[in-house]
C-alpha cells in the first residue's frame, strides 16, 4: 500500500508539473501573438463618475481564435479611443460623436471610423471628438452628453443608436457596473449611476495572455449573424438582440426613448436641431429581400421606427442608415460587417461619415465650407 501510494503521488506530481509546463509554454507562445488586450476600464465612482479607459496607452485588438481581425488602438489623454488628444480649451467648432462599441470601434483603424474620417476631413477648420465605450446605451449617452457639455462645450452632437440601446438602458440585476441607467422613481424614469471597481481576479487575468485569449479571442468573438427560430417556424437571421416583442419589454423601451429625448437637450446644452441621430439598419437582414421581410415586426424594427418618429417629431435630425446600406449593397454587393464580428466595418463607417457630412447639423456646427469639403469625399465602394 505504501509503494502504491508513493507511485500515485509521483504520478500526480508528474502530471501537475507536465500540465503546468504546458500552460507556461502556451502562455509564452501567446505572448508572441496578437492576443486581444484589455481596454482597462477605469473605476467609476464619485471621483471619476464617467466610464472611460486608462489614458495614454496603446493596445492590440484582435478577434477570433485565429486572429482573423487585428488592429492597433490608441487611447488618448481623456481616456477615449482616438489618434489625437482632446483640447478642452480650443475655440474652433466642435462636433462630438457619442455611442457604444460602434463609436469606440476598436476593430477599425481610427482614421477609418465615422468620427475619425470626419475629423480628418474637417481639420483644421473644426474638431470632431469621439466618446464611445462598449456596452453603453441611451441612458449612458445622456450622461456622456452632460460630460461633453461640461468639459468641451460642443457646437453639435451626433449619437449613434443601435439595436441594444433601448431596454438595456433600464437598471436590472444583469446591468453592468460602471454605467448610468434609468430607474423607476415616483412614477418616472430618472438617471442613476452604478459604480464600478475592478477586482483582483480581473486584474490578474488581464496580465495573462492565455486567459485573455480564451476570454476575449475564443469566447468573446461576436458572430456576424445566427439563425433564430420564430414562433411560426421561420428562421430569422439576427446578431445579438432578442426579437421578442412582449408588452412589458416594449413598454419599458418606449418609456426609455421618451425620457431620453426629453432629457437630452438640457443635458447636452444644445437645442434639438443641433443634435443628430445616426440609426443603424437591420444589417443582418438587408442582403436578401426574404430576410428583410421576415425582420419586419421584430423588436429592433419596431423600436428603430418608434425612436426615429419620436425624434423627428421633437425637432432632432435623424440619419437612417437602413436605406443607405440597402442602396450601397444593391450597387456594389459589399457587406457592412464581418462574418466573425457584427460591428460596422470601414465601409459602414464611411457611409456614416458621408451621411453626417450631408446633414443639416454639420452646416450648423461648421458652416458650409467644412460641410462641402466632406460631402466631396465619396464613401468606399461608391
Amino acid at each position: 500500500m505504501h509503494v502504491t501510494a508513493r507511485r500515485f503521488t509521483l504520478r500526480a506530481a508528474a502530471s501537475f508539473i507536465g500540465a503546468l509546463a504546458a500552460l507556461l509554454l502556451l502562455e509564452g507562445i501567446l505572448r508572441l501573438l496578437p492576443v486581444h488586450e484589455s481596454l482597462h476600464k477605469l473605476p467609476v465612482n464619485d471621483e471619476n463618475p464617467m466610464m472611460r479607459f486608462r489614458p495614454n496607452r496603446q493596445f492590440t485588438f484582435s478577434t477570433g481564435w485565429n486572429f482573423s481581425l487585428v488592429n492597433e488602438v490608441r487611447v488618448n489623454d481623456h481616456g477615449f479611443i482616438s489618434d489625437f488628444p482632446y483640447d478642452r480649451d480650443a475655440t474652433s467648432p466642435l462636433l462630438a460623436v457619442i455611442g457604444d462599441s460602434y463609436v469606440e470601434a476598436a476593430m477599425v483603424r481610427f482614421s477609418d471610423t465615422c468620427a475619425g474620417s470626419l475629423a480628418r476631413a474637417l481639420a483644421p477648420a473644426g474638431r470632431v471628438y469621439a466618446f464611445g465605450v462598449n456596452a453603453s446605451a441611451l441612458s449612458q449617452y445622456v450622461a456622456y452628453a452632460e460630460y461633453v457639455r461640461e468639459t468641451f462645450r460642443p457646437d453639435g452632437l451626433v449619437i449613434v443608436v443601435t439595436d441594444n440601446d433601448f431596454d438595456e438602458s433600464l437598471l436590472n440585476d444583469n446591468s453592468l457596473p460602471g454605467y448610468h441607467y434609468f430607474v423607476e422613481t415616483d412614477g418616472q424614469l430618472v438617471l442613476r449611476r452604478k459604480d464600478f471597481a475592478p477586482n483582483l481576479p480581473r486584474e490578474l487575468a488581464r496580465k495573462s495572455a492565455l486567459a485573455r485569449y480564451i476570454a476575449l479571442n475564443v469566447r468573446g468573438a461576436t458572430g456576424g449573424g445566427r439563425l433564430t427560430p420564430m414562433p411560426d417556424g421561420r428562421k430569422l437571421l439576427l446578431a445579438g438582440t432578442p426579437v421578442a416583442t412582449d408588452p412589458e419589454r416594449m413598454s419599458g423601451s418606449k418609456r426609455v426613448v421618451d425620457t431620453f429625448l426629453r432629457m437630452l437637450p438640457g443635458m447636452a446644452g444644445l437645442e434639438p436641431e443641433r443634435i443628430a441621430f445616426v440609426v443603424d439598419g437591420l444589417r443582418s437582414h438587408l442582403y436578401h429581400d426574404e430576410t428583410l421581410a421576415i425582420a419586419e415586426g421584430t423588436y429592433f424594427d419596431i423600436m428603430r421606427r418608434y425612436f426615429m418618429g419620436k425624434a423627428r417629431g421633437a425637432g432632432y435630425e435623424v440619419l437612417d442608415m437602413q436605406p443607405e446600406f440597402v442602396r450601397h449593397y444593391e450597387a456594389h454587393g459589399q457587406r457592412f460587417d464581418w462574418p466573425h464580428d457584427y460591428h460596422w466595418n470601414a465601409l459602414a463607417h464611411s457611409l456614416c461619415s458621408a451621411a453626417v457630412a450631408r446633414s443639416r447639423l454639420l452646416s450648423l456646427a461648421f458652416g458650409d465650407t467644412g460641410a462641402a469639403r466632406e460631402r466631396n469625399t465619396p464613401a468606399r465602394g461608391a
